[in-house]
């Protein structure tokens, strides 16, 4: 980990194990729930042309030219923060023997960040109509994928404030009041004011990064300082909603609270906890309420360590939404009462340790487990120390993180026919 500056960090994990050489620099910036959809329209704005590449066409045939590199961008939550990522891959120049290309791949991206399609202080006003019509699309998309629309209810269910229960990438109502000059104000406060980690993993060398790194000419910027984590209130009173529409099936999510968060006291015994209770094949979930009930075409928990927040979903038929609600909560139970096999807490923890020895096996999972683990500043955390304090983990802990985990919110999609 290099500072090159006050905010700004160069991450770079040598290896000569993957043919490509991947590239990422993520924007981090305080969650806020007014610059969300602004942010994803910069992030779009940013992938698809630049000043020197002002077309769609141009700008991918640019990356054509350097042996197929591949160029884009994404939005994401980490809790209170919230991340624009611009992200490349290009061959490994020393695979193929052609000098140059790392080179030529780090000035587009130069040119991407700092010469972005902008004239009068505003971005180009045809791409900007365009982008805002295809993130129209896709937030409209949402609705037609029954199962995505329900856990964005839930989650709109669960949270109190609006930048937590909105999308990662916005909210469609922003869409009318959002214009091309505001979108390229939210790019030069991004510039100037977001936190910055540049990630490079491939077969290099920190000289030859450092030095293509000079030209990226970023000031110094005032250090974020916040708790990455979003703290949930221990209220009692559980949300409930429920909405028709004409499905044939019907979806039961539900939202519950727990005291998991990344790498902290509880989060070893959450891993496990999920993947017994619904994370896993294995789990009392899938095994009870789809394979012996076989009253779910599909059923699966999740757990959001960065919000503390356990989710359930299930696919089933309407008239089993009451059972299996009560089987959820069922299992929920036998988990807090330690009704769980030495045998399935093993198989647990075998399948978990497998999970993080995959990580070094993609570059893109090196670098998000990387910078997750820099948000908590624990950037020397390694695999082994994850497998040591999996295996670490005793079934009274198990069961004694389920017995604080509480069911906060319940939405339910089905047919109007029922």
């Amino acid at each position: 980990m290099i500072k090159l500056q006050q905010g700004i960090v160069l991450h770079i994990l040598p290896t000569s194990k993957f043919k490509t050489i991947s590239i990422q620099l993520r924007f981090r910036a305080p969650l806020q729930a007014d610059i969300i959809t602004k942010r994803t329209l910069l992030a779009n704005m940013l992938e698809v042309n630049s000043k020197y590449y002002p077309t769609q066409i141009d700008f991918r045939k640019k990356l054509s030219e350097l042996y197929g590199a591949t160029f884009f961008t994404d939005v994401a939550r980490y809790g209170n923060y919230h991340v624009l990522s611009l992200n490349v891959d290009c061959v490994d120049e020393k695979i193929i023997q052609k000098n140059g290309i790392f080179k030529e791949v780090m000035t587009f991206i130069h040119q991407a960040i700092f010469v972005p399609n902008v004239c009068h202080g505003k971005f180009h006003e045809a791409t900007f109509a365009r982008e805002v019509e295809n993130l129209r699309d896709d937030y409209l998309s949402r609705y037609d994928d029954k199962a995505v629309y329900a856990d964005d209810k839930l989650n709109a269910l669960y949270f109190d404030l609006p930048e937590h229960q909105m999308l990662s990438y916005g909210q469609i109502s922003d869409l009318n009041d959002t214009t091309s000059s505001e979108t390229y104000e939210t790019y030069l406060r991004m510039i100037k004011e977001d936190q910055i980690d540049i990630f490079i993993v491939g077969n290099v060398t920190e000289e030859e990064v450092i030095l293509f790194m000079q030209s990226f000419d970023f000031s110094p910027r005032v250090p974020l300082r916040r708790d990455p984590f979003y703290l949930r209130d221990n209220s009692s009173k559980i949300r409930e909603e429920t909405e028709r529409q004409e499905i044939n099936q019907t979806i039961l999510t539900m939202g519950f609270t727990t005291p998991v968060y990344y790498h902290g006291n509880y989060y070893y015994a959450g891993l496990v906890f999920n993947g017994l209770f619904g994370g896993m094949t294995h789990s009392k979930l899938f095994q009870t309420v789809r394979e012996e009930e076989n009253i779910a075409y599909a059923i699966s928990s999740d757990i959001d360590a960065f919000r503390g927040l356990l989710s359930v979903e299930a696919g089933i038929d309407y008239k089993d939404i009451k059972k299996t609600q009560s089987l959820i909560i069922q299992k929920l139970q036998e988990i807090q009462e330690g009704h769980f096999t030495d045998d399935e807490l093993f198989q647990t923890k075998e399948l978990l340790k497998s999970e993080l020895h995959q990580i070094d096996d993609s570059p893109h999972a090196m670098i998000e487990n990387r910078y997750s683990l820099s948000l908590i500043e624990q950037n020397d955390l390694t695999i082994d120390d994850w497998i040591e304090r999996i295996d670490g983990v005793k079934r009274e802990e198990v069961a004694l993180l389920a017995q604080l985990i509480n069911l906060k919110a319940i939405f339910k999609l089905i047919g109007e026919n029922n």
